[in-house]
């Protein structure tokens, strides 16, 4: 092992420290230990023999060069030193200067091109404008929703989705990105905070939860309070939309329930397991309640946490079987007509604005089934009395009404259709039902 000193200072003590630091023997072992050394001359409090030497001098080890320029490479201490020649990964001081700078320019020349491009999307941005008068329905009631939980925001400034906490039980971004979609909600750079947007390669990438939202333009020029005002006077047509809507809710409330029963039993599920059982549970919820769906829940989450401490089992094995118990647990339900019960919704458990709306409007809460919302939303844009829907009911209703009159058991026909409605089913099915019941 060689290295080639270079001496900074003039202090013969000093510059026989340094020497006999670096000395070595034969082997390209150090012949003297650095605690021994330390006590050879006197130092600041709180400096090291190693930094005190380093200031003094310049080492450079000749079994390491530069790959650039085939210069010595500089070494602060013994443990950077090769006994033996080796390539070295380390540029020289002269080098990695250069390419320091080589990379500043670049950051500068990105940030520059990024500030540009920033700029660029959020006047068109602003360009943009929107028809408030034709949003659909169920973005209507997400607007709606949405000022409540973030007002003033939504009328007065930006937001993030950290804002809106308030909006839903759980999947807020979600929610958010329905109407970043939709064009109604716009991103708004020059509010976010610096790094939201960033290079990743040779495309900009953003950090979501940091992003600055804001209320699209009205193409009418009308104020943001007004455009708000305007929505609450809206009259709903649009009953598919709406109940998708409840729909996307309704999973987003169960599985807020099924986050704090996981958690309470230290039930870890994957990405996969929990897209298995929101799939599950929004099919669920075209029939059921949430309250309904909360009690499966927590059953299925008890007996997983049962089955964990059985023997060959542990408690990654049992989380896992909790998409296919609740998807068995369910087919069981609609097999053996089994009816569900409800549990009451959990005081940290809010139910969001987007509930409290959905409760306003169509009369629905934790409680109501989904056929129920189902009849409710369809009555309530007017598709239950549409003429479309009488004139497909006209032969159904006519063959019905002919075998009850000929059976003379038209009281008890009516007194069904009724409690097939109070049940929430709407008109259709319950005379598909009482027909199918007659028939065979």
């Amino acid at each position: 092992m060689a290295i080639r000193l270079q001496i900074l200072t003039e202090d013969p003590k000093e510059i026989e420290l340094i020497e006999r630091y670096w000395a070595v023997d034969e082997f390209g072992q150090y012949l003297e230990k650095v605690s021994a050394l330390t006590e050879l001359i006197e130092m600041a409090q709180g400096v090291t023999l190693t930094s005190f030497i380093r200031e003094r001098c310049n080492a450079f080890d000749e079994n390491q060069v530069c790959p650039t320029c085939a210069e010595l490479i500089e070494i602060k201490n013994r443990s950077q030193a090769r006994k033996v020649p080796q390539p070295s990964i380390k540029l020289c001081e002269l080098c990695q200067k250069d390419q320091d700078d080589l990379a500043l320019a670049a950051k500068k020349t990105k940030a520059a091109e990024l500030e540009r491009q920033l700029a660029d999307y959020s006047r068109k941005q602003s360009a943009r404008t929107v028809d408030y008068s034709a949003v659909p329905d169920a973005h209507v009631l997400l607007l709606l929703a949405l000022d409540r939980a973030i007002t003033p925001r939504l009328a007065n400034g930006g937001f993030t989705v950290g804002d809106c906490r308030g909006l839903v039980p759980r999947y807020v971004g979600d929610f958010v990105q329905q109407l970043r979609e939709a064009g109604l909600v716009l991103d708004d750079p020059g509010k976010a905070r610096p790094g939201t947007y960033y290079w990743e390669g040779e495309e900009i990438w953003v950090v979501s939860d940091q992003v600055v939202y804001r209320l699209a333009p009205d193409a009418q020029s009308r104020g943001a309070d007004e455009v708000i005002r305007s929505l609450s006077d809206r009259v709903y047509t649009d009953a598919e939309g709406l109940f998708n809507l409840w729909l996307d809710y309704s999973v987003a409330d169960v599985m807020r329930y099924l986050d704090a029963q996981c958690e309470l039993y230290n039930h870890d599920l994957s990405e996969q397991e929990l897209k298995e059982i929101k799939s599950t549970l929004r099919s669920a919820l075209e029939t059921y309640s949430v309250s309904q769906l909360w009690s499966v829940v927590w059953k299925v989450v008890r007996d997983a946490a049962s089955l964990a401490n059985r023997e060959y089992y542990n408690r990654p094995k049992a989380a896992a079987t909790i998409p296919g118990k609740i998807r068995r647990n369910l087919e069981k339900v609609q097999r053996e007509s089994i009816e569900l019960k409800a549990w009451s919704r959990p005081e940290q458990h809010p139910a969001g604005t987007l509930g409290m709306v959905l409760g306003e409007i169509l009369g629905v809460d934790e409680n109501t089934s989904g056929h129920m919302v189902s009849s409710l939303v369809t009555w309530f844009t007017g598709q239950g009395c549409s003429p479309g829907v009488e004139a497909a009911l006209d032969e159904p209703i006519r063959e019905l009404m002919t075998i009850a009159l000929t059976r003379d058991i038209g009281a008890s026909v009516m007194l069904r259709f009724a409690e097939l409605i109070r049940a929430g089913h709407d008109v259709g099915f319950a005379i598909e039902e009482i027909g199918e019941a007659l028939r065979s």
